[in-house]
Parts: structure tokens; C-alpha cells; sequence
């Protein structure tokens, strides 16, 4: 068994459930730290204060936008005023700028942050990122919806964005066309809600092999061979962090905390390596895709090249939710995710109670390792 595989199972198979905010969490965390501990990296465990899921903060900008779109009838100013302000509060969520989060409840959460120097002078640094929390199911993710995710993700968007311009045509010009649209993106901002209440009342807590022990554990083996043998003039930082499924937390976290350290860093970000075709990910969003660093890509471009048995092709990722690499791009970092996906584009058992260490392909976690490897050692040949 590899080693990768070895942390993958401790995490699901002894930990188990890791829910952000949860005392599993806390106890992968300590796993995590104990690995770093004894592998002579020094780390620190970085805490910081997040809410337990994202359902909450886009239920309440969806619940102000549909209180404004049933108002529109009656008070048309004042639901005008609300579907305008749902909307600024949606386009803010998808940015990760969101104002809901400081109203709802805060636990505590941690990221553990680990450095390992240079050899010799270090005149570049690179951050390896995995996130090691878990989600829970639900209606989106049932795998026989979870393909149409990115439309139903889209026309929510359009819903959310557009009462504010459907409900001022409608009082301006056609009233009953755009009275119609109105009324429809009401409802279906309407129905997204209850999915997600459905999620946060009957969804099933995941064990998370793929997403994202793989990760965790392609990243501690990667730093378990650093350790032994750093890389010349690249300092490697290797963080796994925590509420990711809340969110981002953790990683945004991370860069407020470490943002002039990291402004030029290249940040490789793993998630869900363990099921399906790997890929290095070009570009990643919902709606607009943030393009990866031009850097990494033109260096994972030569890494595939030069071995042509290494089992990675580039490819967006536009099927599921926001990755720690997403965060830090849309913040203007240099990153780059690398993802295993299904033929569709879509995550293998995403956030589904069959993520589960018997349906992991254990030579994924294996190419993943060596590609991660050979990245570092091409940029740190770079001159």
C-alpha cells in the first residue's frame, strides 16, 4: 500500500465524517500535524472562526430575493429595492466577498501549515494545498442530477441576477412578460432554497475519500520525500486546510494571513485525485472561468510531454463548486488545481455516500504523487 493510500484510509476508515467546524476535523487536523511532527517539517496549526455549511449564507440572499420578488405585486419599490439587494449579495457570495457570514453562528476551524526550506539560496516558493473537511449529500449531488449541476448552478444565477432587471422592465414596459419572468425566478430561487434546507435536515455526512482525503494524502506523501530530500532553491509550503466545503474558509484564511509571503508563490492545489481521469485544470468557475497561472500549466504542459506514460491531460473544470485554487485565483494568486473527473467533467461520487476508499483507484493517487514531483522539480530547475 502506498503511502498516499495509507493516510487516505486513517482519515476515512479512523476518523472518519470530517464536517467543517466538527470534532472530526479537528481530529484529521491533529492526524495531519502528527504527520508533519514526525516527519521533522516544522508547521503550525492556524485557527480561525467559520460557519458550519454554505447553504446558509446562499439560502439567506436567496430568501431576500424571493421576499422581494412576491413583493413586487403589491409594494413594487421596496421589492425592487430587496431583489436588488439579493442580488448584490449573490454576485458577492460567488465572489467569496459575501456579507451573510459575519450574521450566522461561528465555530472554531484550523489549517495546518507546514514549510519546508530550500537546500541552497531560495529564490522560489510553492504552496501545495489540499483541503481535508467533508460535505454532507444532498439533492444536487444524487447522482442522477448531480450531471446537470453547472445548469441548474447557471439558471439559478440568471434568477438571482435577473429579478432586478425583470422587475424594472416590468414596471417600465411589457408588465406581463416580464412579470412572468419575474414570478418564475422567484420560484425558482424558491425551490433552490428547499433543496438546500432538504440538504442541511436529511443529507447524509460523506466520508470523503476522494474529496478530499486523496488529496491529503497525495500531498503528505509528496512532503514525506521533500523532507528527506528538499528541492535546491524552491521553498515548499504544504497547507491542508479545513472548512473548504463551508466555503473556501480556510484557504482565504490562509491568504489573508500569509498574502505578501504567497503574492508571487505558485500554489498547486489537489482535490479530489483519487477517482477518474487526473488532469491538470486550466481554467475552473461556474459562470466565468478563472484561467490557471500561465506558468504552472506551460510547466505542466512539458512535465506530460517528457513522460509520456504519466496519465494527465489539461481540461477546465466547470462542473461543481468552487476549489481552494478558485479562491485564490479570483484573489489574484498564481495557482492551479489538480483534479480527477469523469467522462462528463464531473467529480466521481462528488459529495455522495459512495465516496469511499473501496471506489479510489490507488495508481490515481500514485500519478498524482509523481506529477506533483516532477512539477516541483521542473520549476525549481527554472531558472
Amino acid at each position: 500500500m502506498s503511502k498516499a493510500m495509507e493516510h487516505v484510509r486513517y482519515l476515512v476508515e479512523v476518523v472518519g465524517f470530517r464536517a467543517p467546524t466538527s470534532e472530526g476535523e479537528r481530529w484529521a487536523s491533529k492526524y495531519i500535524a502528527g504527520v508533519m511532527e514526525k516527519l521533522g517539517i516544522e508547521h503550525q496549526v492556524e485557527t480561525f472562526q467559520s460557519y458550519k455549511t454554505f447553504s446558509f449564507p446562499l439560502m439567506i440572499v436567496w430568501a431576500v430575493s424571493v421576499l422581494g420578488g412576491l413583493l413586487t405585486c403589491s409594494h413594487g419599490f421596496l421589492g425592487f429595492l430587496l431583489v436588488t439587494l439579493g442580488a448584490v449579495g449573490f454576485y458577492k457570495e460567488a465572489h467569496l466577498r459575501g456579507w451573510t457570514p459575519r450574521f450566522l453562528p461561528q465555530e472554531p476551524s484550523q489549517n495546518v501549515v507546514g514549510r519546508i526550506p530550500a537546500k541552497g539560496e531560495m529564490n522560489r516558493r510553492v504552496l501545495i494545498s489540499a483541503h481535508y473537511d467533508t460535505s454532507k449529500s444532498g439533492l444536487y449531488f444524487d447522482p442522477r442530477f448531480v450531471g446537470g449541476f453547472r445548469t441548474i448552478f447557471l439558471l439559478t444565477t440568471v434568477s438571482a441576477l435577473g429579478l432586478p432587471v425583470f422587475v424594472l422592465l416590468g414596471g417600465l414596459f411589457w408588465s406581463g412578460l416580464f412579470g412572468l419572468l419575474t414570478s418564475l425566478a422567484t420560484l425558482w430561487l424558491f425551490l433552490n432554497i428547499l433543496v438546500l434546507l432538504h440538504r442541511e435536515v436529511y443529507g447524509k455526512n460523506v466520508y470523503g475519500a476522494n474529496d478530499n482525503a486523496s488529496g491529503i494524502g497525495v500531498m503528505l506523501a509528496v512532503a514525506e520525500g521533500l523532507a528527506k530530500q528538499p528541492l535546491q532553491n524552491t521553498e515548499v509550503w504544504v497547507a491542508a486546510t479545513g472548512c473548504e466545503e463551508a466555503g473556501l474558509v480556510g484557504m482565504l484564511d490562509l491568504l489573508k494571513r500569509h498574502g505578501q509571503e504567497l503574492q508571487d508563490a505558485l500554489i498547486v492545489n489537489l482535490d479530489n485525485v483519487g477517482a477518474g481521469e487526473l488532469n491538470y485544470i486550466t481554467g475552473e468557475g461556474q459562470v466565468k472561468a478563472f484561467p490557471a497561472d500561465p506558468e504552472l500549466l506551460m510547466f505542466s504542459a512539458e512535465v506530460v510531454r517528457e513522460n509520456p506514460d504519466l496519465p494527465l491531460a489539461p481540461r477546465e473544470h466547470r462542473g461543481g463548486l468552487a476549489t481552494d485554487a478558485t479562491g485564490a485565483l479570483i484573489n489574484g494568486y498564481r495557482a492551479m488545481s489538480v483534479m480527477a473527473l469523469d467522462a462528463d467533467g464531473v467529480v466521481p461520487n462528488w459529495h455522495w455516500e459512495t465516496d469511499v476508499v473501496e471506489n479510489l483507484d490507488e495508481k490515481n493517487l500514485q500519478d498524482a504523487e509523481t506529477f506533483v514531483n516532477l512539477l516541483l522539480k521542473k520549476i525549481d530547475h527554472e531558472k
